[in-house]
């Protein structure tokens, strides 16, 4: 399955951004040079980022944020969201509230309404979003508006713009449907990433949801990990990646090891055409996420004696075997194999199996010492599950 983002959301963004910026901003050449730029910042050249988000950003650079990493950006939320839907955990109602913390110029808020118009047509929708930066806040106050003119099928629209920082903002408890934090929690500090997520989830209404998206790299998705071992601790149930809602991440065991997602994508146009130009964008949506509610439902149902075991990495194929990382309840994190010789009707779906599906496995009982390697037998039956596709 291919995500995307509609192209509405694009046009709305570049509508603001005609607004808000100067011509000079939006020419193709000093934008691309920016979109290359802020890339490195968010990778390579990390430890300057937050010196660069305290001073003054030229126009070319929030061009750059609004119109390549929040378009290319907002489709990363259709994952937790579908498979949200797949359970029949969304919020109920015609109206959502929704809490965005570190809005920036609407990603995850535009990313949302995507999904809505998709998914839940007519759905009415109110928007806090909190950020410092007012420009990039008044681009996204300017895209919700073009995007309720639009023909997107939704309800009524409206954004309330704060001006103040996420980690000071005073939201109000069990108020929102849903709050969603997207790339904000890598430019904290530990002690500023747990009060921040503590906040985030006292601020969720029953039967919401807490969606936190963070980049896909090794330092921040480890962060993000010890963040949900830590909000376990203080009772928010733990609804995805994880089929295992226990308070520790088998991913800290090795510092080698994060749990990242990689999706197939489709990009909105201009945004498609800027990053075959930069080379900057492979056509994969790669990023790490966790969603915490306060309710225990599961990702997935298993029966007694079935491993419920979520895909970790890309499975790879090798001298007659089929390998994979999973991650799941009572096993941890550890390699599962299934060698050709073993290949049978009960399990050949493992074939299929790709990063993020979860395998309902038939394991060995007691499973192998921890750390060995899980082993498939062919009278072992594996079902192939996907949990951000059942919606469909």
């Amino acid at each position: 399955m291919e995500w995307s983002c509609r192209q509405e959301i694009e046009d709305a963004l570049w509508h603001a951004a005609r607004q808000q910026l100067r011509p000079a901003d939006l020419a193709r050449k000093p934008l691309l040079r920016a979109i290359t730029q802020r890339t490195a910042l968010y990778t390579t050249e990390r430890d300057e980022l937050a010196a660069v988000a305290r001073s003054s950003m030229p126009g070319v650079d929030l061009a750059a944020r609004a119109l390549f990493f929040s378009v290319a950006d907002a489709a990363k939320i259709s994952i937790p969201l579908s498979e949200l839907a797949g359970r029949s955990c969304l919020p109920s109602g015609a109206s959502w509230k929704v809490l965005d913390l570190g809005a920036g110029a609407g990603a995850m808020g535009l990313g949302l309404l995507s999904f809505l118009a998709e998914h839940h047509p007519g759905l009415d929708v109110q928007i806090d979003a909190v950020d410092l930066d007012a420009a990039a806040l008044s681009i996204y106050s300017g895209a919700i508006d073009a995007v309720g003119s639009s023909t997107l099928d939704l309800g009524n629209l409206s954004i309330r713009t704060i001006e103040r920082s996420a980690c000071t903002h005073a939201a109000r408890e069990g108020h929102y449907d849903l709050v969603v934090l997207g790339s904000m929690l890598n430019e904290l500090s530990s002690a500023e990433r747990l009060d921040l997520g503590t906040r985030a989830m006292k601020a969720v209404a029953p039967g919401g949801a807490l969606i936190i998206i963070e980049p896909a790299l090794r330092e921040t998705s480890r962060a993000l990990h010890r963040v949900r071992d830590a909000l376990v601790g203080t009772g928010a149930s733990v609804f995805a990646p994880c089929t295992h809602s226990g308070a520790s991440c088998p991913a800290l065991v090795d510092e080698r090891d994060w749990c990242h997602e990689d999706r197939a994508v489709v990009l909105p146009s201009r945004v498609r055409q800027m990053a075959q130009t930069t080379g900057l964008r492979d056509g994969g949506l790669k990023f790490s996420y966790l969603v915490l509610r306060n309710a225990p439902d599961p990702l997935v149902e298993s029966e007694a004696g079935i491993a419920a075991l979520r895909v970790v990495g890309q499975p790879h194929r090798s001298k007659g075997q089929r390998e994979c990382f999973v991650c799941g309840t009572g096993v941890g994190r550890r390699k599962l194999r299934l060698l050709k010789r073993n290949r049978s009707s009960k399990n050949r779906l493992l074939e299929r199996a790709k990063r993020g599906d979860v395998l309902l496995a038939e394991l060995a009982t007691p499973p192998p010492p921890e750390g060995d390697r899980l082993e498939i037998a062919k009278d072992q039956k594996v079902t192939v599950l996907r949990p951000a596709e059942l919606l469909d």
